[in-house]
């Protein structure tokens, strides 16, 4: 009988574990194909060109994220069972939790989290690395097409009316900053969301081919640094304008995009990655991502939807009036960005189902 118990015991966890991988695989396979093949682009593209990589660049601020968040939802769902006021706390809480679908959240969830910090940092290594394979060109052609598109104007000049007050540009320069917490809270969500597969799946598809085609691809062959940089790298005083005034600015409201412009620029000058370094205009990655966002958000009820489309026209704003970019990079962005989201469905695993497991108040997908 001992002999028979010892004998079945290790046979156990090698069943848990294959149906744990296989459902692993299964729910995440075209998210896992699309980042091994940008990685194996990566890895190819930097020995061609000796780009410098590094793949830990966000391994510890994705954790600092990852674990607080995890930290308010538990004290959200702790506090929700405390006011409730049960005869046993911990067993309530527990059952709660698992009312919720964390295990399955944690089994499909949780490798994505894990290869995401990798995928940003390989990102930012390219991102670091893009005018080595093609020098900065292209500012004077967007800026002609941008006038074009304007009546002859630069967007900020006419912009400027309405936005050219010190307090309305900290907000939308807060709203611009703010777009890292939302994109990262978004993200999230839809990572350890067990609702809807396919749109899962599609999601986290789109978000990566997003900051690909655009963010790298695209920014490589319209190489172009924006109105904040055009002048240190071009010579070029047609912003100068815009930049004094939000000099000027500084002085009574914070503005915090010229000091991370600033830490931009003195990034291109050393060498290797940094966290968050890499210089890009065409298109706007920040537009691109909040674009994906309320695309994927319109689904969710009226108040989702309509943030989603306020919070992007914001981004929008912010971007054109901070310096970040021109306008036409936003509307290329808004543009490119709904066909990716289409050919994100086209990718979905043909054995996946469009349900999956029990929706919860957790769950955006």
């Amino acid at each position: 009988m001992i002999a028979k118990l010892f004998s079945r015991t290790p046979k156990m966890p090698m069943v848990g574990l294959a149906h744990v991988c296989s459902q692993v695989w299964h729910a995440n396979r075209p998210f896992f194909v699309t980042v091994a093949a940008y990685a194996v682009a990566v890895a190819l593209a930097a020995a061609y060109w000796q780009i410098p990589l590094d793949p830990r660049i966000y391994s510890e601020p994705f954790l600092l994220f990852g674990g607080g968040v995890t930290c308010i939802l538990f004290a959200i769902v702790a506090t929700r069972v405390m006011l409730e006021r049960p005869e046993r706390l911990l067993p309530c809480l527990v059952r709660r939790l698992l009312e919720n679908d964390l295990p399955n959240r944690l089994i499909i969830g949780l490798p994505v989290a894990l290869i995401l910090p990798v995928f940003f940092s390989l990102f930012t290594s390219m991102k670091g690395g893009l005018s080595r394979i093609v020098p900065f060109y292209a500012d004077s052609a967007i800026i002609a097409v941008d006038r074009m598109i304007h009546g002859g104007q630069d967007a900020w000049k006419i912009l400027h009316p309405l936005l050219g007050a010190g307090l309305l540009t900290f907000a939308l320069n807060f709203l611009y900053n703010l777009w890292f917490v939302v994109m990262l809270i978004v993200l999230f969500c839809v990572t350890f969301s067990t609702g809807d597969k396919r749109l899962r799946s599609q999601y986290l598809v789109a978000f990566v081919l997003t900051w690909v085609l655009l963010g790298n691809a695209a920014a490589t062959i319209f190489a172009s640094v924006g109105p904040a940089f055009i002048t240190p790298f071009y010579g070029d005083d047609t912003f100068s304008p815009l930049m004094k005034y939000l000099q000027a600015t500084n002085t009574v409201y914070p503005v915090w995009a010229l000091h991370a412009q600033g830490v931009l620029l003195a990034n291109a000058a050393l060498d290797g990655p940094r966290l968050g370094s890499g210089i890009s205009a065409f298109p706007s990655l920040h537009v691109a991502v909040a674009t994906l966002n309320a695309i994927y958000l319109w689904r969710f009820g009226r108040v989702l939807r309509w943030a989603g489309v306020i919070f992007l026209i914001a981004i929008q704003l912010g971007a054109v009036h901070l310096a970040w970019h021109y306008a036409v990079d936003g509307y290329a962005s808004m543009l490119a960005t709904p066909v990716i989201w289409v050919l994100a469905r086209l990718s979905k695993d043909p054995g996946m189902a469009a349900g999956g497991y029990a929706r919860s108040d957790f769950d955006l997908g």
